[in-house]
């Protein structure tokens, strides 16, 4: 149970912190003159990013926790 807590808080650590590099991004992009998409487009693109890098993390993390604690089980 506790490799899954782990699991869960890496996974939300992880997207906030490529939604942050993504933040980051949709502002040094229009100060270089390539301003293409509204920034509020931007703004749901890179949410949508975060949260679906989220749910893969969170999948993969779940993954290999559950295998974590089969082994640990088996070793036993």
């Amino acid at each position: 149970m506790r490799i899954r807590r782990v699991a869960i808080v890496f996974a939300l650590f992880s997207a906030i912190y490529w939604q942050v590099v993504t933040w980051f991004l949709g502002i040094i992009n229009p100060m270089t003159g390539i301003d293409i998409l509204p920034f509020w487009l931007v703004a749901i693109i890179n949410a949508g990013a975060a949260a679906f890098y989220a749910a893969a993390a969170l999948i993969f993390c779940h993954r290999l926790a559950r295998r974590v604690v089969r082994q640990a089980q088996k070793r036993s």
